[in-house]
């Protein structure tokens, strides 16, 4: 205790309370302390599975453009003992703090709507969520491709049972909208405040994305969210709304990307949705989701890429 009061006098000029305070006090500061630990986490957990991690640097010299395009993530990996130059470029997220007032589950009356569409609905959800997808990218490309006749728009390719930005399955929880009414009927509005979801005493959790990264593809498009070319593996701290560290993963190759923005991934995934129902247990991931780095990797087949030197932080 002594040496951690030391630490944080030397580096930082004020004592360990004084220090907790302001951390407690600034929310920017506390989420890049989580991010910090997520990636340190996750480095743990990799090298336990028998992986080589290497840490890549966030700002190379030469500013965000000295970035290598295919290295616009955390860490290289690679199995321990391999000499063959083939890495996987990993980027660790936390999950969104406000994605249920985002999602409106403030009002009652909307998370009866959200719950529906999650269970008894899903089925018609889930067809009508992927047609408006089709639709939007098919406006997309006839209109890219007004402009540039000579040239190749992406092809459409969401996934059927999950598409969009992925469609939790609550269907085993719920068999009809008079017992979803039943079961909100059990809260009060105050368990439904933003300051109840915050502190995890709402009933309703949303294990999402956060990826707001303004990007311009080689189509020329520009649209917030991450290129997919970015990194193999997308890897997720879900601590903010299970109160664990525990990862999940996906391939970005395999996550739907944006409609209009075909090689731009989307800002907000939904992992899965945490209910009181069911004691907040968390459900069967469906894919591209996997809670085991390995099973993510021998399933998806991540393309592996060439060590880009100039990119690692050897600090």
């Amino acid at each position: 205790m002594a040496k951690q009061s030391n630490f944080i006098q030397q580096k930082f000029g004020v004592d360990e309370k004084t220090f907790v305070k302001v951390l407690s006090n600034s929310p920017s500061a506390e989420g890049y302390l989580l991010g910090a630990l997520g990636e340190q986490l996750f480095k743990e957990y990799a090298e336990s599975l028998g992986y080589e991690v290497l840490r890549i640097k966030e700002k190379p010299e030469g500013g965000y453009d000295a970035k290598s395009a295919e290295a616009r993530g955390d860490f290289y990996i690679r199995k321990k003992g391999s000499k063959k130059d083939e890495w996987l470029v990993i980027e660790c997220k936390s999950v969104k703090s406000n994605a249920e007032k985002r999602a409106n589950l403030t009002d009652k009356t909307k998370c009866l709507t959200f719950l529906e569409k999650h269970s008894i609905k899903r089925s018609s959800h889930t067809k009508s969520i992927y047609k408006n997808g089709q639709s939007a990218h098919s406006k997309a490309k006839e209109a890219w491709l007004a402009e540039h006749p000579s040239r190749r728009f992406p092809a459409f390719r969401w996934s059927k049972s999950n598409p969009g930005a992925g469609i939790p399955d609550l269907s085993t929880l719920w068999k009809t909208e008079d017992e979803i009414k039943k079961w909100l009927g059990k809260f009060s509005p105050k368990d439904f405040t933003e300051k109840s979801f915050w502190e995890l005493k709402a009933p309703i959790r949303l294990l999402q994305t956060h990826m707001p990264s303004p990007r311009i593809d080689k189509l020329g498009i520009k649209s917030t969210g991450p290129l997919i070319s970015e990194f193999n593996i997308l890897c997720v701290d879900l601590f903010l709304r299970t109160g664990k560290h525990e990862f999940v993963f996906a391939n970005s190759q395999d996550l739907n990307p944006q409609a209009k923005a075909p090689n731009h991934l989307q800002q907000n995934y939904t992992i899965d949705i945490l209910t009181e129902k069911d004691n907040f247990k968390r459900h069967k991931l469906l894919e591209p989701w996997y809670d085991n780095l390995d099973t993510c990797i021998r399933k998806s087949s991540p393309k592996p890429r060439k060590l880009d030197k100039t990119q690692l932080d050897c600090r």
